[in-house]
Parts: C-alpha cells; sequence; structure tokens
C-alpha cells in the first residue's frame, strides 16, 4: 500500500482554519472566572463606622469622599457608601436632636436644684454667683439691723441651697442696670431697681395675693467699679422666718382661662404699685414719679379688665367695679404726680383716705375663686 503525499500548500483551497486558543488578557484567560475590580476601603470602612454612634459623623464624612471617588477609580462598593453615609446621616441627626432635648430639660432640673445623684448640695458663694431660680441664705441674714441699710449688698457671702428644702429667699429675676449713672449714683440704681424688678416678679408669680407672707427687695451694686463691672441686680423674695420647702414659682397652667386672664390684666396696674421707691416719703421727685406709673398702671388694667372675655357670669359685676375703681384711682395718682410741693402731694394722693382698691379686688378674687385673705382676721385663706 502506498501512502499518498500530503497536498502540496500551493494547492490547497480556502481560508486558514481558525485559532481556537482563547485570547489571553493582562490577569489570564478572558471569559468565565475573571477577576472583579478591587473594593473601594474607604465605602467599608464607611458603613462600619457609622454604625457605631460615637464614630458616626466620620462614617458619614468617608462615605461622601468614597461616593466622590468610586466614579473615577472604577472600585466597588458604591452600595455601602451610600449606606454608610444615609445611616450615619440619620445617627448624627437623631444624636443632635436627643442633646438639644435633654439638655433643655436637664438646664431647667439642675435650676431647680438637682443633680445626676438626687438634690444639689448646699454651696458656698457670692451675691454675684446668683442667679434666676437660686435659694440662698446670706451669710449676714436677709436684712441689716440698721434701718435703711436692708437692700445694701454689706455682706456678699452666701450659701446657695436647694430650693427643695429650707430657705430664706429666693431670686426670682435679674436685670442689668442702664446708662453710666450706674456706676456712682446708687439712688439712681435704687430707682432703677424697683421699676425692674416688678415686673419680674409678676412673670415669677402672677397672682402675689397667693403667695406666702414674704418680703419682696433686691441686691445692687452700690458702685459697679467696686463690683468688678457687675451690673446685675439681683430680685428676690424673702422672709427670715424661712419660706415654704418649694419653689414660689407659680405655674400658670394651674388657673382656669377667666382666672388667669384676670390676672394678666391686673398686672399693670400691680406692677406700678410694687414699683414704690424707698424714697416714697422723703424725696418729691421720686413720688411724683411713682404716682405717675400709678396713674398709667390703673387705667391700663381698668381697659384690660373691661376687655376680659370667659368671666363667669357672678364675677362681672365686681370686676366691673373694680375696673371703676381703678379709673377713679387714676385720675387721682395723675393729678398727684403734678403736685409743686410735698404737702400738696400728700393732700392730693390721700381724697377722703381712700386711696386704694384693695376692697374692690378682694370682691373681684373673691367671685373668681381666687384665694383672698379670711375677714375673720386669722390669717386663713377662703376661696369664692
Amino acid at each position: 500500500m502506498t501512502v499518498p503525499p500530503p497536498p502540496s500548500s500551493s494547492t490547497a483551497s480556502g481560508p486558514p482554519a481558525p485559532d481556537l486558543a482563547p485570547a489571553v488578557g493582562p490577569y489570564g484567560p478572558l471569559g468565565v472566572g475573571a477577576p472583579q475590580p478591587p473594593l473601594s476601603g474607604l465605602a467599608v470602612a464607611s458603613l462600619v463606622l457609622s454604625l457605631l454612634v460615637c464614630l458616626a459623623p466620620l462614617g458619614l464624612v468617608l462615605g461622601i469622599v468614597a461616593l466622590v471617588r468610586i466614579p473615577g477609580n472604577g472600585k466597588r462598593g458604591k452600595g455601602r457608601a451610600v449606606a454608610g453615609t444615609a445611616v450615619g446621616g440619620a445617627v448624627v441627626a437623631l444624636t443632635a436632636l436627643l442633646l438639644v432635648i435633654g439638655g433643655v430639660r436637664f438646664t431647667a432640673w439642675t435650676e431647680e436644684g438637682g443633680s445626676l445623684f438626687g438634690p444639689r448640695a448646699p454651696k458656698t458663694g457670692t451675691l454675684f454667683d446668683l442667679k434666676a431660680g437660686d435659694c440662698f441664705a446670706p451669710a449676714g441674714g436677709l436684712f441689716s439691723t440698721q434701718k435703711g441699710e436692708d437692700l445694701r449688698m454689706t455682706d456678699p457671702s452666701v450659701e446657695i441651697v436647694p430650693c427643695d428644702g429650707p430657705h430664706p429667699a429666693e431670686v426670682y429675676g435679674t436685670f442689668r442696670l442702664r446708662g453710666d449713672h450706674a456706676i456712682s449714683d446708687p439712688a439712681a440704681i435704687v430707682a432703677q431697681a424697683y421699676e425692674g424688678c416688678a415686673p419680674l416678679l409678676h412673670d415669677f408669680a402672677p397672682d402675689t395675693w397667693a403667695l406666702p407672707a414674704v418680703e419682696f427687695s433686691f441686691y445692687y451694686p452700690e458702685s459697679v467699679s467696686a463690683t468688678g463691672g457687675d451690673r446685675a441686680v439681683r430680685c428676690w423674695l424673702g422672709s427670715e422666718a424661712g419660706l415654704p420647702e418649694a419653689s414660689l414659682r407659680q405655674d400658670p397652667g394651674t388657673w382656669e382661662p377667666g382666672q388667669l386672664a384676670y390676672l394678666k390684666a391686673i398686672q399693670p396696674s400691680a406692677e406700678a404699685w410694687f414699683s414704690v421707691p424707698e424714697q416714697v416719703d422723703t424725696d418729691l421727685a421720686a413720688a411724683t414719679a411713682w404716682a405717675g406709673r400709678m396713674a398709667e398702671g390703673g387705667a391700663e388694667s381698668a381697659k384690660l379688665l373691661r376687655a376680659v372675655d370667659g368671666l363667669p357670669a357672678r364675677a362681672r359685676r365686681p370686676v366691673t367695679a373694680l375696673a371703676n375703681r381703678l379709673d377713679a384711682l387714676s385720675g387721682i395718682h395723675r393729678s398727684a404726680s403734678r403736685a409743686p410741693t410735698r404737702a400738696e402731694f400728700d393732700k392730693r394722693w390721700d381724697i377722703n383716705g381712700d386711696e386704694d382698691a384693695s376692697g374692690e379686688e378682694w370682691e373681684a378674687r373673691l367671685a373668681l375663686g381666687l384665694p383672698v385673705e379670711d375677714e375673720e382676721g386669722d390669717g386663713g385663706e377662703r376661696r369664692g
């Protein structure tokens, strides 16, 4: 048998056989089993850190950085970066909200004398450390033994004590003195203190009739230069016998709408009355200025009382009678504010020996169901 010779290359026809070997790329043969792009480390770190509350802000930042870089470097992990950014942002927002709410509650709590471990212990300080809501016991007593010295800061040492325990005094408000005269003019300081403390008292305790037997007073810097620039007046309520073992601050939510409307309406007149200056019996200018405030406050309260809505039927007549009385007194006080001499002031102020509206106010309060002193004079209270 003979074997035929192989065909000559010159006689071959058709295209060459295709190359069936797989192409080879830089990472080996292409096709099934080819490796994926690398995973972004920033994306992974973002997701992990965002789940840790204390590191959530860092996770939020890394997630944002990863989202910016991934399109350019071709790495994987966009989903992880999105998740890390979302979770980190949510944790940061929730933490901020809780801090704000918790801070407000903690401040209100600690101002009443509390702490994480129970009531705040007494601490030694000075008058300059006192703020609204502080209860305290001054080292030298509330009132000086020398006549006319009860408002002076003769001894600045105090013990700041919890308000839910025995305490002789409570700061109900503070304000800063105005004007350069506060540096060297004690009389001007006292005048400002009387005017500035009165409205703060009625914000703190709108129903002053319901307060226990306490003194309304204040501490003030006799000389701003001598107190390191301190211009604060501390307004306080106190009693040598001690205050009740609780803050004297009143909650408006305890009153009915008609009672609260009445208390707000009578406030201008009450503020003017409490602003009576220490020198009212000796200084004509101080007396006439106070009379002017009384005239304005009484007229304003009369107008507001007539506009009160929601009064019970039994209270309308006595409230109207009180408004009429305040209007009449306003005219008397306005006349006294223009008196040229002390004798003339006294004559104009005390007409027929009836210079206040306490009788009409007693009747109005009784009709509204607000506490009034017992007419028997035994120190008790009555309610309508």
